[in-house]
């Protein structure tokens, strides 16, 4: 069978789309593309039958006590990128290896040998980005984010944001990272709650746990963590080129 991940014209052909392709050792394509989740995430909500009255009425279903939407009730709307594709990734375990392709929809590509919680991080980070509503209101502070990135990576980049956005005066930046840590957690956790009520496997929930794994990262010392950061991408000294030594003999 053909190992098309060491094609890259079939791979610029399969992942056109910009979103994240799931590859697995048989050579199954598991697309996850920004329009295929909207599609998918828009019929699942249309179609009553696909969740159950049970999963309604479940107190974990229902909206965070600070969103925006609280009042109104109804379902959380951060499920709509993960509840539609139940049946194609339950079936995995969290430690299942798979290769992750990210394109960016204009030829890039992101090839990833990895395991399938930490693929399934670009749904959940999906999801906080652009489907719950407390994480909408931060869209400023994802600027440059990509959901393949990894968690530090992520974090990384929230603080330079915030930092940025909070002209870098430190008290307003302390008080705006520690509410936005604090919704995140809140809501990555209730994620995790959601998801075992209807996941048989542990893939989606330790998906959620990766990123919750942000919000933690956040709480450290980030003055020094940035520093740190910078130094070690510090280029690493430079020889000057002797003109004896570039004189052949």
């Amino acid at each position: 069978m053909q190992n098309i991940t060491n094609d890259t014209q079939i791979l610029l052909d399969l992942c056109g789309d910009e979103g994240l392709y799931l590859i697995f050792d048989d050579s199954v394509i598991l697309p996850l593309t920004k329009e295929k989740i909207e599609k998918a995430s828009t019929e699942f909500w249309l179609d009553s039958s696909c969740i159950t009255d049970s999963v309604k009425q479940a107190a974990e279903f229902q909206r965070c006590d600070f969103c925006p939407l609280k009042k109104i009730g109804g379902l959380c709307d951060a499920i709509r990128p993960t509840m539609p594709f139940l049946d194609d990734i339950d079936k995995y375990l969290s430690h299942n290896q798979v290769t992750s392709v990210y394109s960016d929809g204009q030829n890039n590509l992101m090839l990833n040998k990895t395991t399938m919680q930490e693929a399934l991080k670009y749904l959940s980070v999906l999801s906080l980005m652009y489907y719950c509503r407390i994480g909408r209101f931060y869209w400023k502070y994802f600027l440059g984010i990509t959901p393949v990135m990894t968690s530090k990576q992520i974090a990384y980049r929230l603080y330079l944001n915030f930092y940025y956005l909070n002209d870098g005066k430190p008290r307003l930046v302390k008080k705006a990272l520690s509410t936005f840590r604090d919704q995140i957690f809140i809501t990555c956790s209730n994620q995790v709650k959601r998801m075992n009520l209807v996941c048989k496997n542990d893939v989606f929930m330790n998906a959620f746990v990766n990123t919750q794994l942000i919000t933690e990262i956040l709480s450290f010392n980030f003055d020094k963590a940035i520093t740190e950061q910078f130094d070690s991408a510090r280029p690493s000294k430079l020889e000057p080129l002797s003109l004896q030594k570039l004189v052949t003999v």
